[in-house]
């Protein structure tokens, strides 16, 4: 768990405070590699399927490798967005964690 601004209640269990927005951004970015492999994969088994020929292909394609893209460029969408909030979260308020540990280790 993220030891930043920790507090004394039940939320730091809860799984938006397991990792810091960096984490997510990472975790979104590996969503996004997964849901493209997954879109290649679909193409090429959809190609290669004996039982779809001609438009049934078209719409297959354009149906469930269209979507595997859609959440593939959601989940960069998003990466995106909480690398930035983690950019501007840093600038306005840096996390008081590695003063806290300085400060312990000077006092030692």
């Amino acid at each position: 768990m993220s030891n930043c601004c920790k507090g004394k209640c039940w939320c730091k269990f809860l799984p938006h405070n397991w990792l810091c927005l960096k984490g997510l951004s990472v975790l979104f970015v590996i969503g996004f590699y997964a849901a493209l492999i997954f879109a290649v994969y679909m193409a090429i088994q959809i190609g290669k399927h004996p039982m779809i020929t001609g438009s049934e292909m078209w719409v297959a394609l354009s149906f469930y490798v269209g979507q595997s893209l859609a959440a593939a460029i959601f989940c960069l969408t998003v990466s995106k967005i909480l690398k930035a909030l983690a950019k501007i979260k840093h600038a306005v308020a840096p996390c008081c964690c590695h003063a806290e540990e300085e400060a312990n280790q000077e006092a030692k």
